[in-house]
């Protein structure tokens, strides 16, 4: 709470000494310098801002004036006040040039409500890149201020503004890229951005404030009155209704939504009770481009902070929202998922952008263009969108754009695509260093642009055939050509999804339900107790042969269930369902007694399957092959470090068909090397068991051994595997000397644990 007030009271002494220097209609305003120096700097304040509300700047000085009329005395502020007031004098400029939103990483890192609102920070750095790539050079004509201002530019979440003021930052840059201007004429088109084109909604009402107060630092001359920021309704509402914020502009765009009221226009907002109704829905349809980082959370997590009752009324308002979608855009209501708040922001963008133009750029997790949960808004956006550009962070040290979350992101930019328009290849960029300044953003962005190369990237095109069907596997790799071969091999003849072949499961919660937890409960006294496999630590699993390492026993009041329907699909061969990248030795192993598994998922066989047990030994040496870990990667979920497979994906994985291939080189090298220790997957082109593996591949496959033993190599390289970016970060000042003109043809710049080609500066 004290950090909330400082950071409160900190804005209003920014905005203050801007007025102090800036504003005409407030000559004779204290200066604050002399505020600080004063005996009282807390009253000084009070006074000061009450005399600022008396013109205009609500959002800002009411909240700070009723922190200091609360408090339980002027003296109990003086030291706060006058640190705040003396650092305000030092940075007001510098924060009001930044482009940057100052107070999010602070207000986002105490912000309690975050992890059930799934609201997650955008970095600056990270803003900056989606709004440059967003706000391409082609878009208008930047030299034309009146064309530059009238863009109309919507975030449906923004927080405490970050997308909003990186989107400001870019177009005052390409503004006066393309016609030099003063400062004057710089904050002029600050005001007219912040007054006509910038439109910012969210469910938080303090991060609306901020927001309010970010946008007017780089112009006090702002117009609250103009000003669209809203805070919009969430929750039990005092009519008996309940609001789902952003959300509630989906019905209200189609044309079937209730009368919708928002909590208020900025200004009233500052001044009013929550509970109040101050103002209509903004005018934010026919966007020109919409920005986000969406909630992504699930509703375990969403609602937390509500009773079950609300819990419960708000999903239903969320199947209510996705039935009124349903009955005018199906395509649209088809991509939601009531249990993802993120799902439903993909067709809100769609339906407030331009139908004839518009351009969507989004934060996501990069595991949402590769799950299978997922596919549905992959080929809706690749249907009504050009998906120019993904880019994704190889960096092991930053692989995420947003703060405070583990999950790997990816930024992508669509543009709108006619009907009889043809489709065109998306670029897919991996990072292998994220960016550090804002000047390094602006370069990279252009070069991006511009189609060149870039010492902080590489870029390869994926066929806009593929990425129509939601395939859009190649955001995973540092390498893209690992992409084109794993969709090479997943389609190769002797190969069949595993699903045709066996039957896959249960899952890890079906499991647990049935039987008793070995790491955490006791085994019930005088039951029948099965072979269970949990532990997938690297150290405990090496070879591909194996034992279970827990008996366990049927759930009390669960046993005709565990022994009836869960036991029989035990199996001699288990597949993993939880891969650390970066620490596994082994992906699928075989028992010689069949057992379930935690961490471990099973397949069995379908009775078609002549020869079952040779077809389980095979499989487990094809998957632990470097053709198998392959056909892993492409699958990712949950983060590409640590991903995990559900039985649904494992089904999709395709294995060696019997009926179309002899198993027996794999089944051979099972038998000669089950009791051989495997080497993780970062040391897999040193590891002899694994070219043994690929040599039986190979055969079975008929591929040349060579060909797969460069795909090893490449793989060992991966960022995501490896742990390490794939070459030192170069420093600036070597990029510079390089750019200077000196000619390097033929030198190897390359490590040389490098398998890459072409990698060149």
């Amino acid at each position: 709470v004290s950090t909330t007030a400082a950071l409160l009271l900190c804005n209003a002494c920014l905005l203050h000494r801007r007025l102090q220097k800036e504003s005409s209609a407030l000559e004779g305003l204290p200066d604050l310098t002399e505020i600080a120096r004063s005996h009282t700097p807390a009253q000084a304040l009070a006074e000061a801002w009450d005399e600022i509300l008396g013109k205009d700047y609500a959002p800002v000085f009411r909240p700070a004036l009723a922190l200091i009329e609360n408090s339980p005395s002027f003296d109990s502020l003086r030291d706060p006040a006058r640190i705040l007031a003396e650092c305000a004098v030092n940075v007001s400029d510098t924060v009001a040039e930044l482009g940057y939103d100052h107070a999010g990483p602070l207000y986002h890192k105490i912000l309690g409500s975050a992890e059930s609102d799934g609201a997650f920070y955008t970095n600056n750095i990270s803003a900056l890149m989606l709004a440059g790539l967003a706000l391409s050079p082609d878009l208008v004509d930047w030299s034309d201020w009146e064309q530059a201002t009238g863009l109309r530019i919507l975030d449906p979440a923004c927080g405490t503004g970050t997308l909003l003021m990186a989107a400001l930052k870019t177009i005052k840059d390409r503004v006066a890229a393309a016609k030099p201007m003063t400062p004057e004429e710089r904050r002029q088109v600050h005001k007219l951005l912040v007054e006509n084109s910038i439109r910012g909604l969210d469910i938080n009402y303090q991060a609306t404030q901020l927001a309010a107060s970010n946008l007017t630092l780089g112009a006090p001359s702002v117009d609250y009155e103009a000003m669209h920021v809203h805070t919009m309704r969430h929750g039990p509402q005092p009519d008996g209704t309940v609001a789902l914020g952003s959300l509630e502009l989906l019905p209200e765009a189609i044309g079937s939504g209730r009368q919708l009221d928002l909590v208020g226009h900025v200004k009233q907002a500052a001044v009013s009770t929550r509970e109040s109704t101050v103002a209509k829905v903004p005018d934010i349809q026919d966007m020109d481009v919409v920005l986000m980082n969406p909630p992504f959370t699930n509703n375990e997590k969403h609602g937390r902070k509500f009773s079950a009752e609300v819990k419960k009324r708000i999903q239903s308002r969320k199947l209510e929202i996705k039935g009124q979608m349903g009955a005018s855009d199906p395509d649209a209501s088809g991509v939601i998922d009531s249990n993802n708040l993120s799902s439903f922001f993909t067709p809100l963008a769609d339906a407030l952008l331009r139908s004839d133009a518009g351009v969507l750029g989004k934060v996501l997790p990069t595991t949402a263009c590769t799950n299978t949960s997922g596919i549905a808004e992959r080929r809706l956006l690749a249907e009504r969108f050009h998906i120019d550009l993904i880019v994704t962070s190889h960096d092991p040290k930053c692989p995420n754009f947003s703060v405070n979350t583990a999950i790997h992101e990816s930024l992508l930019i669509c543009r709108r695509r006619d009907a009889g328009e043809p489709r065109r290849p998306t670029t897919f960029i991996a990072l292998s260093h994220m960016p550090l300044t804002a000047d390094e953003v602006a370069g990279w962005v252009e070069m991006v642009h511009a189609g060149w190369r870039h010492h902080l990237h590489r870029s390869f095109e994926w066929p806009a055939e593929r990425m129509a069907e939601g395939d859009w596997t190649p955001v995973q790799y540092y390498d893209g050509g690992l992409a084109h071969t794993a969709h090479e091999l997943a389609s190769h003849a002797v190969l069949t999804p595993a699903r045709n072949l066996a039957t896959i499961g249960p899952d890890q919660r079906r499991i647990v339900d049935a039987f008793t937890n070995p790491l955490k409960q006791a085994m019930p006294a005088g039951e029948t107790k099965y072979p269970f496999v949990w532990r997938h630590q690297t150290d405990f699993r090496r070879t591909m042969a194996a034992s279970s390492d827990f008996h366990v026993a049927p759930a009390p009041g669960r046993r005709n269930y565990a022994v009836g329907k869960i036991w029989p699909m035990a199996s001699h061969l288990l597949i993993a369902n939880h891969i650390r990248a970066t620490r596994v030795r082994t992906a699928a192993i075989y028992l010689e007694q069949p057992a379930l598994g935690g961490t471990w998922t099973p397949i069995i066989p379908k009775p078609d399957i002549a020869t079952p047990t040779i077809a389980m030994k095979a499989w487990c040496a094809f998957l632990n092959s470097t053709c198998g870990n392959l056909l892993l990667l492409n699958a990712r979920a949950k983060t590409l470090t640590y991903s995990t497979y559900k039985p649904a994906q494992i089904g999709a994985m395709p294995l060696p068909d019997p009926a179309k291939c002899d198993l027996a080189p794999l089944e051979d090298a099972f038998q000669e090397l089950e009791n051989a220790e495997l080497l993780p997957w970062p040391k897999m082109n040193e590891c002899p068991v694994r070219t043994e593996l690929d040599m039986a591949a190979a055969t079975v496959l008929g591929i040349d051994a060579a060909e797969i033993a460069d795909w090893r190599k490449r793989i060992a390289w991966e960022p995501t595997v490896s742990n390490q970016p794939p070459y030192p970060r170069i420093k600036d000042d070597f990029v510079a000397f390089l750019m200077s003109g000196p000619s390097f043809e033929g030198l190897d710049l390359r490590r040389d644990r490098s398998p890459m080609r072409d990698v060149e500066l």
